[in-house]
Order: C-alpha cells, then structure tokens, then sequence
C-alpha cells in the first residue's frame, strides 16, 4: 500500500507544480487576448464612423439630385418663363413675394427660384447652385461640401442638362 499511496503522492505533487507554474503563463495568455480583442473593437470602431460617414455623404448626394431634378420640371412647368431667360442666374433668394394664384410667368419663375433655393439650402446648407437656359436646355450646376475620409471637408459639385422644351 505505501508503494501506491506514494505514487499517487508522487503524481498529485508533480500536477500541483505544473498547475501553479501554469498559472502565469495563464494571466498572459488573457492580457493578450484582451489586447487583440481591444484593437479589433477599435477597428469596428472604425468602420461604423466611416460608414456613418458614407451614409451622410450619400444623402446629400440624393438631395442635391432630387433638387436639381425639381427646378427642371418647374423650367417644364413653365415654358414662356423659361424661354425668356426668367430662371438664368438663380443663385439666391431674391425675395419674391407670393402671387399665387395669378402670377405671371415671371413672378412664377422669380417665385420658383426663391422656394427653389430656399429648399436646396435648408436639405443641404452647404450648398449653392446656377440655372441657365439656352437652346431648349437647360443647366443646373449645384456645389456643396461633404465630409471626407478623415475630419476635412471635400468640394463637390453635380450639374444636370434637362431637354426642357418639348
């Protein structure tokens, strides 16, 4: 029987050495993988601001789009206004007062810029535009900034030529 009791003695004092030698190398093995897992965070950290980014840049981009589309059809709207040259050079309100339901096509046109602009600045206040007609086209051209990769902002810049006349 002391042959077994000592071996078991044996093996229970060699497991109790491994163990308290593991236990070091344990914590190390924890630290560093709190460490990549930090680092990996940081990196979805990361990516969520780019996207978030991304997602802002691509909404002004669709807004700007939308805008340009709509005074397009305001020129279609109104033809005579159109032709006369009354929605070249929209660049800023300008204050035209309400005539509707009797405007002319020139109050119409001076109306339309100021709702025109007024709306681009209020989705996207960066932004300004142009509008000129010639030739049954006519030329949008809106400029505005946008966030880049890092905290610098990016000029941009989208021109629409529409067939207005038809």
């Amino acid at each position: 029987q002391n042959s077994g009791e000592e071996l078991s003695m044996n093996l229970f004092s060699k497991h109790s050495r491994s163990l308290c030698s593991q236990a070091g190398v344990t914590m190390i093995e924890v630290l560093i993988a709190l460490l990549i897992f930090a680092i990996g965070l940081l990196g979805v950290a990361g990516m969520q601001t780019l996207a978030l980014k991304s997602t802002n840049n691509s909404n002004a981009r669709t807004l700007v789009n939308m805008h340009a589309y709509e005074i397009a059809e305001r020129m279609r709207a109104n033809m005579p206004a159109a032709e006369d040259g009354e929605y070249d050079g929209i660049t800023a309100v300008t204050g035209a007062t309400d005539c509707m339901p009797s405007c002319s096509p020139a109050e119409l046109a001076a109306l339309d810029g100021d709702e025109w602009i007024t709306n681009l600045q209020a989705d996207v206040p960066t932004a300004t535009a142009s509008v000129a007609y010639a030739n049954g086209t006519a030329t949008i051209t809106i400029n505005w900034t946008e966030r880049g990769l890092g905290d610098d902002t990016e000029n941009q810049s989208y021109t629409l030529r529409a067939r207005i006349d038809q």
